[in-house]
């Protein structure tokens, strides 16, 4: 890294270019381009301290995005493009994709407030006193939900975790500590994403440690976490809020519950077991 630019510097840097949509090793890869004229692979592999088999794609992905160029010499050397010009155009890609993101959350959710439509009109003209769903919209009750329901599982809790998170740390470590402590099969499904998250890299980590049997797949279409054969917990982000807004809907019916343990089986099925 440049001499006349402090290591602090240089971290607020590549955590900046990640808000951008950049993995951390593209964002040091970038940041290290930029301090020289050009480089080769594997003088950018010990600069910016990335695993060699690695620096090729992370090349590769950074030509790709428009952040750097090639000069076809012997060896092939790269050099940074202008961040004026890349950065505004990674600016543009990142909107681009959030809008995305934003269109696919409000289909999901448009589709699952349709499937749950039925059994609300349901419950509406029920004369039973007990109700098939809770709606909760604040954090407190999210959580105090959350936990209940992992208190009163006595068999096996299916969980499909990803980001953003309802609860704080303490309150989603707990909940995942209960069950396991009383020998409950707990199952867990990330996202391919997690394993570049930091944090949810840790929590994978230490969950395993304590009994959770995880396994990774590309995407998950939504967060939720069902309770043996009894009640699933549905959390819903609001696709238009800037800042993660939450519904999370507690739903006691034996047969949604059951759809939904036969798609968890299918995602599970699917993914690849979790190894540090």
């Amino acid at each position: 890294m440049s001499p006349l630019i402090s290591g602090d510097i240089m971290e607020s840097f590549i955590l900046s270019l990640g808000e951008l949509g950049l993995t951390s090793y593209e964002a040091s890869a970038y940041v290290a381009l930029l301090s020289r004229s050009s480089f080769t692979p594997t003088e950018l592999a010990t600069h910016a301290k990335i695993p060699r088999q690695r620096i090729y794609d992370v090349l590769k992905s950074l030509e790709d995005k428009g952040l750097c160029l090639s000069k076809d010499t012997s060896p092939r050397t790269f050099m940074a493009l202008d961040p004026q010009l890349a950065l505004e155009a990674l600016s543009r890609q990142r909107t681009e994709e959030l809008e995305r993101e934003r269109q696919r959350t409000a289909q999901r959710a448009s589709e699952l407030m349709a499937a749950l439509a039925p059994m609300f009109q349901l419950g509406r003209g029920h004369n039973d006193p007990l109700s098939y769903i809770d709606v909760l919209g604040d954090p407190v009750r999210i959580a105090s939900m959350a936990l209940k329901l992992a208190q009163g599982a006595h068999h096996q809790v299916n969980s499909c975790i990803k980001r953003p998170m309802v609860l704080n740390q303490e309150q989603n470590w707990t909940f995942i500590r209960e069950p396991l402590s009383r020998g409950v099969m707990y199952r867990a499904l990330y996202e391919y994403s997690a394993l570049k998250d930091e944090e949810l890299y840790v929590w994978m980590t230490t969950f395993q440690s304590w009994g959770q049997e995880i396994r990774l797949v590309p995407e998950l279409p939504i967060k939720m976490q069902v309770f043996d054969e009894d009640a699933v917990l549905v959390s819903l982000q609001d696709p238009v809020g800037g800042t993660p807004s939450f519904t999370a809907i507690a739903i006691r019916h034996r047969g949604m519950v059951a759809m939904m343990n036969l798609a968890f089986e299918q995602l599970w099925e699917r993914g690849e077991p979790f190894k540090e």
